[in-house]
């Protein structure tokens, strides 16, 4: 089964493609996937060049960048509150900063959120989670699967919806990088 995946799947096969020829190549996009500010997006750019499969490489993409969304989600919480009881000042001081401006932006977005911009039928919740999509998915410097996942942790959104709406805007990202850069016939 696992033989007939990565030896005859038309999608890996495409244009002569050899996988095993190409170990370094799937290596660096796996890598370049899960560096913050760099993740999928932009190791789409940088693989495509190289001549695997577009198709293959979102794949990749994909996976790599969202592997460390689990991660932040649950441990970034217990890291902050780990630095409370550290003796060091500054990394305690930088805690209750990233702490009181998350609250900060997290409020004024409830604020500006009281003020009829969301309709009855699209509650509070959601429309925080539709925003943390749209963060995640627009393949811009400063968003992605990272700091989408830092700002669901700070603002206390629940993790399940939290990580539907991370992986969901990641494969919206890593889909419009692949699409700009290949072309939509490309991907096909």
């Amino acid at each position: 089964m696992i033989n007939a995946l990565l030896f005859h799947a038309p999608m890996i096969a495409a244009a002569g493609f050899v996988w095993q020829d190409h170990i370094r190549e799937i290596a660096l996009t796996a890598f370049l996937s899960m560096v913050p500010m760099f993740e999928g997006r932009y190791a789409i750019l940088t693989t495509v060049k190289m001549g695997m499969p577009s198709l293959f490489v979102y794949l990749l993409a994909f996976f790599f960048s969202s592997l460390p969304m689990p991660f932040i989600l649950l441990l970034l919480r217990k890291a902050l509150d780990w630095f409370y009881t550290l003796p060091i000042k500054p990394v305690r001081r930088f805690a209750a900063w990233l702490e009181r401006r998350a609250a900060r932006k997290h409020e004024s977005m409830k604020q500006d959120g009281l003020k009829g911009k969301i309709s009855r039928r699209f509650n509070a919740e959601m429309a925080e989670l539709a925003a943390l999509y749209l963060f995640v998915a627009v393949p811009a410097p400063g968003t992605g699967v990272w700091m989408g996942s830092a700002i669901a942790t700070l603002f206390e959104l629940p993790r399940g919806k939290s990580a539907v709406a991370i992986l969901l805007g990641n494969a919206t990202a890593c889909l419009i990088t692949t699409l700009m850069r290949t072309g939509a016939v490309a991907v096909l």
